[in-house]
């Protein structure tokens, strides 16, 4: 997660790191619709990915993943079975807390397929295969 940062007394730092993928997964959620729709509109998604790096869409995903979905580079830096399990207690806590996140919902739900479909080995970046599935796509293809 970056530096390390005392963030307060016992629990605190595992709500931070719930934080932090709740903040992931919705970043990856957009990134790979937005790679998906540009593809489907005929884009060069490389240079579409490169034309947003550096501005309000930009983002550590962006660059850490962008170019290995590109690439079908799906290998684990963090595997898709133990980002839904994260997500899972995200959901919990956040039901315990009164807390509706739907975003955060939605992108366990996605990785579920995921699992679903055998593919928890793979890293995070494989979130690009589910919403392929979902339009029947796939981004090492021109569009149709």
């Amino acid at each position: 997660m970056g530096n390390a940062l005392y963030m307060g007394g016992p629990g605190a730092g595992q709500r931070a790191k719930l934080g932090n993928q709740i903040a992931i997964a919705s970043t990856m959620v957009g990134l790979v619709e937005g790679m998906v729709y540009a593809h489907k509109a005929g884009l060069d998604v490389a240079k579409w990915l490169e034309a947003i790096s550096t501005g309000a869409a930009g983002s550590k995903s962006l660059d850490l993943y962008g170019k290995r979905m590109l690439e079908r580079d799906m290998a684990a830096g963090f595997y898709v079975r133990h980002f839904v399990k994260d997500l899972g207690i995200c959901l919990s806590e956040c039901q315990a807390m009164g807390l509706a996140l739907p975003g955060l919902a939605l992108a366990h739900q996605l990785y579920v397929s995921l699992l679903a479909h055998g593919e928890g080995g793979l890293g995070t970046q494989a979130l690009i295969l589910a919403i392929e599935r979902l339009n029947n796509t796939c981004l090492d293809k021109k569009p149709e």
